[in-house]
């Protein structure tokens, strides 16, 4: 989830790092601002006795912080100059010490055969049932759940939803950082668009198996392979397109800009 910059919360306080700059500017150990406020927000009964240095830092912190104008103006502040070179700092990439570590490789390419059954060199079929059988199977070797519950569509989605972007601090990592992890439910981003993509390739995949397995059966039930109608057919598969169809809805995303100047 994104900052939310709109107004003062505990978030978007430590982002723009006026706390941290008060306590320098009066001689105060790092984090000590940070501690008092927490505090003094969690005074719902204002039982707390400040100290005078308290008192003061609670003052200013009142107004000149959480007011909406004076608010709007450190973070326009914020964003003026967070991108500018000396903000930035960059830790060398050292190859000895990563700081992350790739995920461990799990796919497992599922079990598939050639299909060996009759070519229908006599044109005498309509349709090879046992071919149609044949490609259900192996959909359903990549759609098919092992004992854990999950396959390998699913199994790359949960790696997918693991991931946790931490680009930096500086604006131009967060616009990123946002464009990839989405900022609301209205958008989800490049991973969640991904996510979503590979939940609706799978129902997809799911559709098309059963479709398939309804026409052989359409078609053994029938007294002669040719009489199914394209209705029959439409009706068998329609299910399948329309999960197809969806896929569509997807790589839409083009992410956001809210948090920092690009």
């Amino acid at each position: 989830m994104s900052i939310d910059f709109s107004y003062a919360n505990p978030e978007a306080v430590d982002a723009v790092g006026i706390l941290p700059k008060y306590d320098a500017e009066h001689g105060f150990e790092n984090g000590w601002a940070r501690s008092v406020i927490e505090r003094w927000r969690t005074d719902y009964d204002g039982d707390i006795d400040w100290d005078d240095d308290e008192q003061a830092l609670v003052d200013w912190y009142t107004d000149d912080v959480i007011q909406h104008d004076e608010w709007k103006a450190i973070v326009e502040q914020h964003n003026k100059d967070v991108t500018q070179e000396d903000n930035v700092t960059v830790t060398p990439y050292d190859e000895d010490n990563p700081p992350y570590d790739m995920p461990e490789n799990t796919f497992e390419h599922p079990e598939d055969t050639e299909y060996s059954g009759g070519n229908n060199p006599n044109q005498e079929l309509a349709v090879s049932t046992e071919a149609l059988r044949h490609v259900a199977n192996q959909i359903g070797a990549i759609v098919g759940l092992d004992d854990g519950g999950s396959n390998l569509i699913l199994t790359a989605r949960k790696q997918l939803g693991d991931i946790a972007m931490l680009p930096g601090g500086f604006a131009k990592a967060e616009v990123l950082r946002q464009k990839i992890e989405g900022v609301n439910s209205n958008d989800a981003g490049l991973r969640g668009d991904a996510m979503g993509l590979l939940l609706a390739s799978h129902e997809a995949l799911l559709a098309v198996k059963e479709g398939l397995l309804k026409i052989a059966d359409s078609y053994d039930n029938a007294e002669e392979f040719n009489e199914m109608t394209t209705t029959q057919l439409g009706d068998n598969m329609g299910n399948a397109w329309g999960k197809i169809d969806g896929l569509a809805d997807y790589g839409q995303s083009s992410g956001t800009t809210t948090g920092g100047n690009q």
